[in-house]
């Protein structure tokens, strides 16, 4: 997708992109696929432009406090468990972001490949 200079129009495509990619990872229910999607969903929201990836930015870090939270205080995780989760999904959020301005790849696809596990749905 080209990118939008329009930051509205960035914006709305960034959270389009992250919440289809959320769903796309509760619909495929793959033990160990959250990388990917956190990959692919950064890396199109980012792919939008400088407000694109900003959304991402905000949006997954905001996620992943609440998921932070969710894991200490609900699910009784350690704190070191906890922060290790939270830090490592932010990581790989970057790494979307980040991807999504390297010219080696063409799409999201191609570009979080590597976190790709086997038994994924070939759609995604």
């Amino acid at each position: 997708m080209p990118k939008q200079q329009n930051p509205v129009r960035q914006i709305v495509g960034a959270v389009a992109d992250m919440t289809r990619n959320y769903f796309d990872m509760k619909r495929d229910n793959t033990v160990g696929a959250d990388d990917y999607f956190h990959c692919k969903a950064n890396y199109e929201a980012a792919n939008h432009g400088p407000w694109g990836e900003l959304t991402a930015q905000i949006v997954g870090d905001t996620k992943e406090g609440f998921d932070y939270l969710k894991n200490r205080f609900y699910k009784g995780f350690s704190y070191p468990d906890a922060l290790s989760d939270y830090l490592h999904d932010k990581d790989v959020n970057l790494q979307g972001r980040q991807l999504s301005k390297n010219p080696l790849y063409s799409n999201s696809i191609e570009a979080c490949q590597y976190q790709r596990v086997k038994d994924i749905n070939e759609k995604y």
